[in-house]
């Protein structure tokens, strides 16, 4: 009675269940119930006496096949999800459950592989996965928009601020110098009165990618500080570097020769006001913007077109 009700419930099983046997490396089927059949759409006669190898057709670099194999020559239970393709060649992911059968003195002769559809749930999961992924890749976009300036594409001045004072405590912990360079292109106004917003909506992009392209550190830093306003955050130069370094980038921009017929020189130029804090203390950040904002001033006091450091 009790063989008949256990043999009720392996043919009634939505589940396929299949049982192999153990011969001289072969692991071939002698049983499958009629989930398996349905579930595969192979017939008992079709499958039985060979290996069920076939149920990957071709797909055999799948991580679960390796620990499908090492589980038979160890004799030991396993469970994997393995790709699977029924008779007329579609696939559905199948969640096998492996478990060895002892004889009396402890050999392993037949295993009992339990197979389950879990198509829906994978797809489900890399549905899931999917929408992880790309609700990551919007924060990360999201947070890059955040950080940059929507005209020039460098950072923004919301930016700045915080790697100011990033850059702040980096210089207090090596003792190193820390330079600001505050960058305001000439005569702006006027370019914007000669050749129009779009125009000068141009030069403003123009002169960000000419600083952008002019670093060669890591620790260099720069952004749209608003308007036609530029700054510059560097670690590590000293008043001499920073001068030759100040003085190049006007003769980038100089160089590029770009019209301005309400400049003196006729060409578009920028002007620079820097200053370089050594052994910076708490207070130090409002000191350093003040004092390259002053050397700006000076700068254009001077003629424009140049870079002026700021007074001790």
């Amino acid at each position: 009675m009790k063989l008949d009700i256990l043999k009720q419930a392996v043919m009634d099983s939505r589940d396929g269940i299949t049982i192999s046997e153990v011969r001289d490396g072969a692991n071939p089927l002698i049983f499958v119930n009629p989930a398996f059949e349905q579930l595969t759409g192979y017939t008992f006669e079709e499958v039985t006496n060979i290996d069920c190898r076939y149920l990957q057709n071709d797909d055999r670099d799948q991580p679960g096949l390796a620990v499908v194999r090492h589980a038979i020559v160890a004799g030991e239970y396993c469970l994997v999800t393995l790709r699977n393709y029924r008779r007329d060649g579609s696939m559905f992911w199948n969640e096998l459950s492996l478990s060895p059968i002892f004889d009396n003195v402890g050999k392993v002769t037949n295993f009992i592989g339990i197979q389950k559809d879990v198509t829906d749930r994978i797809l489900l999961e890399e549905q899931l996965i999917g929408e992880k992924r790309s609700l990551a890749e919007a924060a990360e976009s999201l947070a890059a928009l955040a950080m940059r300036d929507g005209l020039t594409g460098i950072y923004n001045r919301r930016y700045f601020d915080t790697q100011l004072h990033v850059k702040h405590k980096i210089a207090q912990r090596t003792n190193s110098p820390l330079t600001l360079m505050m960058i305001d292109v000439d005569h702006f106004k006027a370019y914007n009165t000669t050749y129009g917003h779009p125009g000068g909506d141009a030069v403003l992009r123009t002169v960000a990618h000419s600083l952008n392209e002019s670093f060669t550190r890591s620790s260099d830093f720069v952004a749209r500080y608003g308007g036609e306003e530029f700054v510059i955050l560097s670690t590590g130069l000293n008043h001499e570097n920073a001068g030759r370094f100040a003085d190049g980038l006007c003769n980038r921009v100089r160089s590029q020769r770009i019209p301005h017929v309400g400049a003196p020189s006729g060409f578009l130029t920028v002007s620079i006001g820097y200053a370089v804090q050594s052994c910076v203390d708490d207070q130090s950040i409002a000191l350093l913007i003040a004092r390259a904002d002053k050397a700006l001033y000076a700068a254009k006091e001077q003629g424009r077109d140049r870079a002026a450091a700021a007074t001790p």
